[in-house]
């Protein structure tokens, strides 16, 4: 008898030391130390005496829930939950709580962050998106939330500006201050403050304007450079777009290219900066213009730091 009781002493302990060295290993990561959880908004907290680190994550493990706080002082556990609980929130005392969370559970979208809060407004969050390359990594996103959608954008703290010069030279003979036939309107610039993203692939929706200033009378798509300069092949092109991403933590891969289109146009040039950044594109032709060939996707940029 005296042999069993050992035995199961020996077995619970090792699993005790299992799950918590498993800790840091598993999705819960011990993020930081401090006081005690505050109730608020969508928060629901459960407060208990536990035994110990362990007991405390069992108790997360196994409900909804997706962060914990546990206090070796006062053996004091809080499980933060998606869902509200049925039983009261106790009072936990002071005490130095070590935090866990589970990053699998953050908002991967402004639709969860709606959900989870349905109070939440217009302004910038942080989400993990679901796209493969972006697996763990958290972004900040200005969630543009009302009744009827929520969408991602990227907020670009420098200047990202396509120019359609009111410049032509048909010839390449003679440059003109003016546009000529079908570029007459077509000249402008457009500035964009943030793009659009979809989360489940982090690629730019180019096609999305809201938040873009300017007084090109059609904006230019995003990564898009265009004029009407001129239809002779051997003729310099003027139009331009620069993208700058610095200070999003994010950029686009160096094996993005851009091609002409409507028959004059062509890539002048492609300069890329800043480990790829920022890119300043040269393209154009007799009202021609250059588009990414493909899909404009973010990755993460391990080398830039966000503010």
């Amino acid at each position: 008898m005296q042999m069993d009781i050992s035995f199961f002493r020996t077995l619970f302990l090792s699993i005790g030391i299992s799950i918590t060295f498993s800790l840091e290993e598993s999705h819960f990561k011990k993020t930081t130390s401090g006081v005690p959880a505050v109730l608020g908004n969508y928060q629901h907290l459960q407060v208990q005496k536990v035994f110990g680190l362990t007991t405390c994550a069992s108790l997360c493990l196994r409900t909804s829930c997706h962060e914990f706080q546990y206090s070796d002082t006062s053996r004091t556990c809080i499980t933060r939950h998606s869902e509200p609980i049925s039983e009261s929130v106790l009072n936990p005392g002071s005490g130095l709580f070590d935090i866990f969370n589970d990053n699998e559970q953050e908002p991967k979208t402004c639709l969860e962050i709606r959900k989870n809060n349905p109070e939440a407004q217009s302004g910038e969050y942080k989400i993990i998106p679901s796209a493969p390359q972006f697996k763990g990594v958290s972004v900040k996103v200005y969630c543009l939330m009302n009744d009827t959608h929520q969408l991602e954008y990227i907020t670009l703290p420098n200047r990202n500006i396509g120019n359609f010069p009111k410049r032509s030279n048909s010839g390449c003979r003679n440059e003109q201050p003016y546009l000529e036939a079908g570029g007459v309107g077509k000249d402008g610039v457009t500035e964009y403050q943030r793009i659009r993203v979809k989360p489940s692939t982090m690629t730019v929706v180019r096609t999305d304007t809201t938040f873009t200033n300017g007084n090109k009378t059609k904006p230019h798509k995003f990564g898009t450079a265009e004029d009407c300069y001129s239809y002779s092949g051997s003729c310099k092109r003027i139009g331009t777009f620069q993208i700058n991403t610095l200070g999003t933590g994010m950029k686009f891969s160096t094996n993005l290219k851009w091609t002409g289109k409507e028959n004059t146009g062509k890539v002048h040039s492609i300069t890329r900066t800043q480990n790829g950044a920022v890119i300043d594109l040269v393209c154009g032709g007799w009202c021609g213009r250059c588009d990414p060939d493909g899909d404009m996707i973010l990755y993460p940029n391990n080398l830039d730091i966000q503010p």
